[in-house]
């Protein structure tokens, strides 16, 4: 994949690695504090989660590894790290003891285990040293694997370890980030900060692959609108993995497209999927680009369903529209390639205030809840300064007022009294479709795929 312009601003700024930990965690205590609530929410992505999102994948590259548990045993290291795969090779005496230690700084990182299951690998390790803790105990770190190579997924990472008697213990887990799996290989692994110290401690891994069983799909998803295909090419049976092989071809306005699958057991129990999306290989033929992609399910099925039902779901890139404010109403603002629009119905202008009445999707709830729509009222219909339209800042300050709740339509009341600049030419309303296309993913027909 391409650097694009924020990797390559990224390779050029000094990110202060305090401040971006701090966040984190404090994110993690956030997602801590609601894990007994549901299991499973319906996702609200409103375009400015959306667009951190990607500046953060973008221009800070690095995502983060979240430890589950308090006090590490070393003999119950995948229960800590909450591994199921582990936890189920680990019982099947099928984990390779390893013990390989690098120095730098004083601090001693030595790796303890591996697995390489189907697509799935797995590594732990310790950490001694003189280390800065944070307010929890745990410590940070920050590791590259392939050289942090910007084709591969979660190439750069933060991870968290837990402390022990001795020092600290961690873990990753990753799917082997290329197309095919070779039976025995090392791969790079390179830990570039450890405790708030920068240093260099790296690693040939060796994992062996163990014996898993290569089923062959041929069977293919499209939807003529959004103009994508999703080709199921294979399922691969791991002793404690299941690793669904696809190869999704967009046009070229797809290209930061992206597959979504839901897999339902023979009882149509949802399973699972603990790594989606995963981008293996991406190639440009043409107009299109042609994307290698795999999904993880942590856990053998064979002898658990007697088949697997595949739902696919693709979630379309659809760019920001603008609305000028002397525009003639109404303006209808259609996604590209989905059946997603949202209609400016009016625009009025007083000294003090700027009024935009507006309909979402002529009214199709597309069987979300009215909730998910009012927060995009509130985030995606936005004022802003048409020489800064491409650039994401805080929204001038506005109230939304629900008008009719049942055909969706809203009012939004902009402060203009403080905008000394402000005129009907020098600026206009930010339509964030993407907003929509992210949380509303175009649904193609399931695959039924025999595995008993």
């Amino acid at each position: 994949m391409e650097k694009n312009s924020f990797q390559k601003a990224y390779e050029k700024i000094e990110v202060p690695q305090e401040d971006v930990l701090k966040s984190i965690q404090n994110g993690m205590n956030r997602a801590d504090s609601d894990a007994h609530k549901t299991k499973k929410k319906t996702a609200v992505w409103s375009s400015v989660a959306a667009a951190t999102l990607f500046i953060s994948s973008s221009f800070l590259s690095p995502s983060l590894s979240h430890v589950m548990a308090d006090v590490p045993i070393l003999g119950k290291v995948y229960e800590t790290f909450n591994d199921s795969v582990g936890r189920s090779l680990q019982s099947q005496e099928l984990i390779t003891e390893l013990n390989q230690t690098a120095s730098n700084k004083g601090i001693d990182v030595s790796i303890t285990n591996a697995y390489y299951d189907g697509a799935v690998v797995g590594v732990t390790f310790k950490a001694k040293g003189k280390m800065n803790q944070e307010e929890n105990g745990r410590v940070a770190g920050f590791y590259e694997i392939f050289d942090g190579d910007e084709g591969i997924s979660d190439s750069k990472e933060y991870v968290h370890m837990e402390p022990t008697k001795d020092g600290y213990i961690g873990h990753i887990q990753l799917s082997y980030p290329k197309s095919e799996l070779p039976s025995d290989t090392t791969f790079p692994l390179e830990f570039k900060t450890i405790g708030g110290k920068e240093g260099s401690w790296r690693f040939d891994v060796p994992i062996k692959q163990l014996p898993f069983e290569n089923v062959t799909l041929d069977q293919e998803r499209s939807d003529k609108l959004s103009d994508v295909n999703v080709h199921f090419d294979s399922i691969i049976l791991g002793k404690a993995s299941t690793a669904i092989n696809y190869t999704a071809t967009f046009p070229v306005q797809g290209k930061r497209d992206q597959v979504r699958l839901e897999v339902y057991d023979d009882k149509g129990e949802e399973m699972n999927i603990s790594m989606d999306g995963i981008g293996l290989e991406t190639t440009k033929s043409g107009d299109q680009y042609i994307v290698k992609g795999r999904s993880i399910l942590p856990q053998s099925v064979k002898g658990e369903t007697k088949y697997l039902e595949i739902h696919p779901k693709v979630a379309l890139n659809e760019k920001d529209q603008f609305v000028p404010l002397n525009a003639s109403t109404p303006v209808e603002v259609k996604a590209d390639r989905q059946n997603l629009s949202v209609t400016i119905e009016d625009i009025t202008v007083d000294d003090n205030t700027l009024v935009v009445d507006f309909q979402w999707n002529n009214g199709d709830a597309v069987n979300k809840d009215f909730s998910f729509f009012k927060d995009f009222a509130q985030h995606d219909v936005i004022l802003v300064k048409e020489s800064e339209k491409e650039i994401y800042e805080e929204p001038i300050k506005h109230s939304v007022k629900t008008l009719q709740k049942d055909e969706l339509r809203f009012r939004s009341t902009f402060d203009i009294s403080q905008l000394d600049d402000f005129d009907l030419k020098t600026y206009v309303m930010r339509v964030r479709l993407g907003s929509l296309s992210i949380n509303i993913p175009v649904e193609l027909d399931e695959v039924k795929v025999d595995v008993d």
